[in-house]
C-alpha cells in the first residue's frame, strides 16, 4: 500500500481533531501538545538563541516535533522575539539576551514576566474618561523604555478643530524624545513583520509535511489583563474589595476589543479556528467561587461566546486546578456542545469528564512533573488511565499539563506519552 501524501495526512489530522472537538469519536485519540522551549533544548540551543534566532527556532520545532507524528504541531509564537523586545524596551518581562541589562537574564534562563502596578487604584475615572489617551500617556510610557515619547502626546481637547491639530501634533512630532520614538517603533514594525512571517514560514513548512498548526491565535479574559496588565495581582485582588464597580466596568470595557483583534489577527493568518486562551487569575485558590462568579467569568463567557458567534473555537487553559469551578464550565458547555475546547492542567479530568463530557472536549493533562521525572513506563500508564476516563464517545485529546511539554522534559517521556496514544488511543469500531 503506497504512503500517504502529505495532503492527505494533515487532512487526516485536521479531522481527527475536530471531531474530538465536536464530541464524537474519530479513529484515534488525537495527541496535540503544545510546548515552549522543549524543541530547542533538545538540538541543544540556548534559550537566548532561541528567541533571537527564530528561523533557527522554527527548524528546532520541525525536527525535533514532526517525527513524533502528533495531530497538531505546536505553535512557535510561545517563544518571544528578543529583539522586537529590546526596540521597544519591554519593562514588564526579563529575557536572556536582553539589550537592557536590568531586563537581563542568563541565557539558559526562561523569560520571566514582572509583576507591576501599571494603573494606579486611584487612576480607574482617569481611564474611563480617556481610555486612549491614558494608554498612550500612561500605560505605555510605564511598560517601554524606549516609548517614553508617548507621554507628551496631546490630550483629546486639544486636537479638536482644525487650530488644535495644526498647532499641537507638529509640535509632538518635533519633539527630541517624538524623533526617538518614531525610530524605535519603525524598527519594531520591521522586526514583527519579520516575526509573523517566520511565523508564516513555519504553518507553511509544517502543511508541507502534513501538519496543522494548534492554537495560532490568543486572546485573554478581561480580568486577566487588568490583572496581568495594568493592575497587577496585588492591585486587582484588593480592588475586588475596595473598587468592586470600577474593576466591573473595566472588564466589560476590554472584552469586545479582545473579540475584534482575534478576528482581525485570524483573518490576516493562515486559517485556523482554535483561539488560546491562557487563563490566570480565575484558578482554585486565587479567588472564591462568589468572587469568581462576580468577577472572573462573567467577561470570559462573554470573550468565548464572541468568539464561537464569529465561527471560533475558543480553547482555554485552565492553569492551575479548577476543580471548584467545574459547574460553571458545564453550564457553559452545555449551551455551545461540541464548540469548546477546554485545556485542564491539574483539573480532575475524570470528574470533568462525568460532568460535562457530553458537551465539551477535554485536552490534558499529562503533568509536566512526570515528564520531567517519571520514567517512559509512568508515563505510559497515566496516558493509558486518562484514555481510559476520558475517551469514550469522543471528546478527549492528550496533551501536558503547565502548558504542554516542560522545557527540560525527558525526549524518552515524550516519546512514552505519544506512543501510549497510538497504543492505547485507537478507537474500536
Amino acid at each position: 500500500m503506497s504512503e500517504k501524501k502529505p495532503r492527505e495526512l494533515f487532512k487526516e489530522r485536521y479531522e481527527r481533531v475536530m471531531t474530538a472537538i465536536s464530541i464524537k469519536e474519530p479513529d484515534r485519540v488525537p495527541i496535540a501538545p503544545g510546548t515552549m522551549f522543549y524543541p530547542t533544548e533538545q538540538v541543544g540551543m540556548s534559550k537566548k538563541e532561541a528567541m533571537y534566532n527564530l528561523e533557527k527556532t522554527t527548524k528546532a520545532f520541525i525536527d525535533v516535533c514532526a517525527p513524533l507524528n502528533w495531530d497538531l504541531m505546536p505553535r512557535i509564537e510561545g517563544i518571544f522575539p528578543g529583539r522586537l523586545f529590546d526596540l521597544v524596551g519591554v519593562k514588564f518581562f526579563k529575557w536572556p539576551g536582553a539589550a537592557d541589562e536590568n531586563q537581563r537574564l542568563p541565557d539558559h534562563f526562561p523569560f520571566q514576566y514582572v509583576e507591576c502596578e501599571y494603573m494606579k487604584g486611584d487612576e480607574y475615572n482617569e481611564f474611563f474618561n480617556d481610555p486612549t489617551g491614558f494608554i498612550l500617556r500612561k500605560l505605555i510610557p510605564r511598560m517601554f523604555t524606549n516609548l517614553q515619547g508617548f507621554s507628551r502626546f496631546p490630550p483629546y481637547s486639544d486636537l479638536i478643530g482644525g487650530f488644535g491639530l495644526m498647532f499641537s501634533l507638529p509640535i509632538f512630532y518635533a519633539m527630541p524624545n517624538t524623533r526617538e520614538l518614531n525610530e524605535s517603533l519603525h524598527k519594531a514594525g520591521e522586526a514583527l513583520f519579520n516575526y509573523a512571517n517566520i511565523g508564516n514560514d513555519y504553518i507553511s513548512a509544517v502543511k508541507k509535511l502534513g501538519f496543522p498548526v494548534g492554537l495560532t491565535g490568543a486572546a485573554l479574559a478581561p480580568f486577566d489583563i487588568i490583572s496581568d496588565l495594568m493592575r497587577g495581582m496585588r492591585g486587582s485582588m484588593l480592588d475586588m474589595y475596595r473598587k468592586p464597580e470600577e474593576l466591573k466596568k473595566l472588564s466589560n470595557m476590554l472584552i469586545d476589543s479582545q473579540i475584534r483583534i482575534v478576528v482581525q489577527r485570524v483573518q490576516m493568518a493562515p486559517k485556523n479556528k482554535i483561539i488560546f486562551i491562557p487563563l490566570h487569575r480565575g484558578a482554585d485558590g486565587f479567588m472564591s467561587p462568589a468572587q469568581f462568579e462576580e468577577f472572573y467569568w462573567p467577561g470570559l463567557i462573554k470573550v468565548m461566546e464572541g468568539l464561537i458567534k464569529n465561527g471560533l473555537i475558543p480553547g482555554p487553559f485552565f492553569e492551575g486546578g479548577y476543580n471548584q469551578r467545574l459547574e460553571y464550565l458545564a453550564e457553559f458547555a452545555k449551551r455551545h456542545k461540541g464548540k469548546i475546547l477546554f485545556w485542564f492542567d491539574k483539573t480532575d479530568l475524570r470528574k470533568a469528564k462525568e460532568i460535562f463530557g457530553d458537551y465539551a472536549c477535554i485536552r490534558g493533562n499529562v503533568p509536566g512533573s512526570l515528564l520531567v521525572t517519571g520514567s517512559p513506563h509512568q508515563v505510559e500508564e497515566y496516558v493509558k488511565k486518562c484514555i481510559e476516563d476520558c475517551a469514550e464517545g469522543g471528546g478527549y485529546i492528550v496533551d501536558g499539563g503547565v502548558a504542554g511539554i516542560p522545557d527540560n522534559a525527558k525526549a524518552e517521556n515524550v516519546k512514552a506519552m505519544t506512543d501510549a496514544v497510538f497504543k492505547y488511543g485507537v478507537y474500536r469500531k
